[in-house]
């Protein structure tokens, strides 16, 4: 389902986008704006996990030891 909204441009910005074909214009917006909100996401995400890095006691031993012991504990 698409959704109409309304935006407010610079003017700079306004005389570049209407470069854009008519029929594209849309698609490009939505495809900016759904990068943009993927990027904010992994960059709460990432803080997310500082903040657990910040607060939770380190683990003995390394990454790479624990994904072998557990592969060579598999039947």
């Amino acid at each position: 389902m698409a959704h109409r909204v309304n935006i407010v441009l610079d003017d700079d910005v306004w005389q570049r986008f209407q470069a854009i074909p008519g029929g594209e214009r849309s698609g490009l917006i939505n495809q900016l704006l759904s990068l943009e909100l993927l990027r904010r996401q992994q960059r709460e995400a990432w803080a997310g996990i500082q903040d657990l890095r910040r607060v939770l006691p380190a683990s003995e031993g390394h990454s790479e030891d624990w994904v072998r012991e557990e592969r060579d504990a598999r039947p």
